[in-house]
């Protein structure tokens, strides 16, 4: 059984060589490697730089001739990239009339080359300073409230503003491509077993489902809006309960670990 500081060093460890393109059995393989000698390290009371040299990258470095860059990595990046685009795209389609503009095709490209990597990098400096820790969690929750709130007043302001019109479609055009990549992009997730994505791609679609469902007004009619913003605010109130009710249990489940 590794220390807290041992786990925490080998979590740290496995995102640092998967952000630097290495193969996943590589990565095992040098993790079972390295629990292995912390195990033996930590039975003799050795301390852990003993065995690692005292940080991730060193530790890397050291071992940097036995990792090959994994090339399957440019492909997968690239679907990232395609699927953060229409992520950003599939919600404005579903609601309907779609309008590209100009300001609003600078928005997704800022989102899917700026945001995205800007995102990814946060969420990877958190787990590497923190593991599987309770202010990951926070932190993970409020990144996630302040990234809704931007883009949800993002939204807004594209909607308020004028700008030169590069794609224009009717309602029901809009409406069923919106649907159509929706299924294209769950099937595909489904194939390459990315479950979250699809919880991600629902999330965005949902508020403009149950509005079309529940009136036929243009997505532009105060209707519309307010349906869709209230299923917008009721989701999120559930997701917020379920965050809330998840680091309860987190929290409940340390303090029990603590007082034994």
């Amino acid at each position: 059984m590794l220390s807290n500081e041992a786990e925490h060093f080998l979590l740290q460890l496995r995102l640092e060589l998967m952000s630097r393109g290495k193969k996943d059995e590589d990565i095992e393989n040098i993790e079972e490697e390295l629990r292995d000698h912390l195990i033996e390290a930590e039975s003799r009371g050795d301390s852990i730089e003993s065995v690692t040299g005292g940080s991730v990258d060193e530790y890397i470095n050291s071992i940097s001739n036995e990792l090959p860059f994994d090339k399957s990595l440019i492909s997968f990046m690239f679907m990232v990239l395609i699927g953060s685009l229409l992520l950003t795209i599939i919600p404005d389609l579903v609601r309907g009339d779609y309008e590209l503009s100009l300001y609003r095709l600078f928005y997704y490209l800022i989102i899917t080359f700026v945001v995205l990597p800007a995102t990814l990098y946060i969420l990877k400096s958190i787990l590497k300073k923190y593991g599987d820790h309770k202010k990951s969690y926070i932190l993970f929750g409020m990144h996630f409230m302040i990234t809704t709130a931007i883009f949800v007043g993002t939204e807004f302001v594209l909607r308020k503003i004028n700008s030169p019109i590069v794609l224009k479609l009717d309602n029901s055009t809009s409406f069923y491509i919106g649907l159509s990549l929706t299924i294209i992009y769950i099937v595909v997730c489904i194939i390459f077993k990315q479950f979250y994505l699809i919880a991600v791609v629902l999330y965005l679609v949902f508020p403009d489902l149950v509005a079309k469902l529940l009136t036929s007004k243009s997505p532009n009619s105060k209707e519309f809006i307010t349906i869709s913003t209230t299923a917008f605010t009721i989701l999120n109130f559930v997701i917020i309960i379920g965050v809330i009710l998840f680091f309860k249990k987190t929290f409940d489940k340390e303090k029990k670990n603590a007082d034994h």
